[in-house]
């Protein structure tokens, strides 16, 4: 099924209730809108106070009550919030990060092809925006991932701005996480092969090969396992246990910690655990993610071998997933990192459509 019809004559009705579908698909766009702003808008009253611990530190080094001595991810992240006046607006500022948001998912759909959307589609992005609102609606390192997601969505156009990209995100690995040098390496790797490749199936090799060069760069360069800091969080922070991340096969060698890799990469793109676990946030979540990776799957072969506005996109998830595999303590700091990246998933779905046709 296309993400994307092809433009009619005149706008498809609903026989069963006489509306036009084009304005049943804006209707449920701005009703996933305004409920994202509303959660965003009562998100400390209505959600766990488990989503506000990194907000409860950050706003901490906002007011000056904690310090650091060099750099660090939260002493940063609140120095940011400090030198943009955007500390000082607590009572403002879940709206306003949600909108800053639901703009980059309405810039990355295009509010003009709404109506050209197949319903999967509009399900996708009305589940952006409603992430959008429970993660984004306090202060939090995310935020400032959303400036370089916006960022990649125009270097789709040029050049210099994505040479503008790297150099941010250079910058936000040396300042707030270091991980994201792995993630701009990798991301690198993926721009050049996915052009050159011809096949889609050519991609799993590569992603093979690549899990093999980082254990062993985490082994014998960095001197610990590849899954050494996301078990190292596990033992130090509160988080939600029940959607722990744990390694599919006990042990350290090389061959297992290859195996694992592969398997985790796996197992938070299509977390069939928490789709089957009974718990309804958890089935929504799950489904919801595994949606949006199985359809991107579905479109490599659509880009690769290409240079569309997609190859940019593509090279950052999956470079990005790589990556998290070994940093990601549970599904919920999963979906907490991911959701400032959803619009590049629907800019993905958005460049790709047009390869493709309805049956007729």
């Amino acid at each position: 099924m296309s993400l994307v019809r092809e433009p009619t004559r005149a706008p498809l009705h609903d026989a069963r209730s006489g509306m036009p579908l084009d304005a049943v698909k804006y209707w449920l766009v701005s009703v996933a809108l305004v409920a994202g702003a509303f959660i965003a808008w009562r998100s400390h009253s209505m959600l766990p106070a488990k989503l506000f611990l990194d907000e409860f530190i950050i706003r901490r080094f906002i007011t000056g009550e904690l310090q650091s001595d060099g750099p660090s991810s939260y002493g940063t992240t609140g120095w940011l919030y400090r030198v943009t006046g955007l500390g000082s607006i607590p009572e403002v500022f879940p709206i306003l990060a949600y909108l800053v948001f639901a703009a980059a998912v309405v810039v990355a759909v295009g509010w003009r092809t709404i109506p050209r959307m197949s319903f999967p589609a509009i399900g996708l992005a009305a589940g952006s925006l409603l992430l959008g609102g429970v993660y984004l609606s306090q202060y939090s390192k995310e935020f400032f991932v959303l400036p370089l997601a916006i960022l990649l969505l125009a270097a789709r156009r040029s050049w210099k701005l994505e040479v503008a990209w790297i150099a941010l995100a250079l910058l936000y690995a040396t300042y707030v996480r270091q991980y994201w040098y792995l993630v701009v390496a990798l991301y690198l790797v993926f721009r050049f092969v996915l052009p050159a490749v011809k096949s889609a199936w050519m991609l799993i090799p590569v992603i093979l090969v690549g899990f093999l060069a980082l254990v062993v760069a985490f082994q014998f360069v960095m001197g610990v396992p590849f899954t050494f800091f996301r078990t190292d969080i596990n033992t130090v922070l509160d988080y939600d246990r029940s959607t722990q991340l744990d390694d599919l096969v006990p042990g350290l060698a090389i061959p297992t910690q290859w195996v694992n890799a592969v398997a985790m990469m796996l197992w938070i793109a299509f977390p069939v655990w928490m789709i089957f676990s009974g718990d309804v946030v958890q089935l929504l979540a799950g489904t919801f993610m595994a949606v949006c990776w199985a359809l991107a799957i579905g479109r490599i072969r659509f880009i690769v071998g290409t240079r569309t506005g997609a190859v940019l996109p593509l090279a950052f998830l999956l470079a990005f997933l790589m990556v998290q595999t070994a940093f990601e303590p549970d599904y919920g700091s999963y979906l907490r990192h991911i959701t400032p990246q959803l619009p590049l998933f629907l800019a993905l779905f958005a460049a790709t459509a047009k390869s493709e046709r309805m049956p007729s």
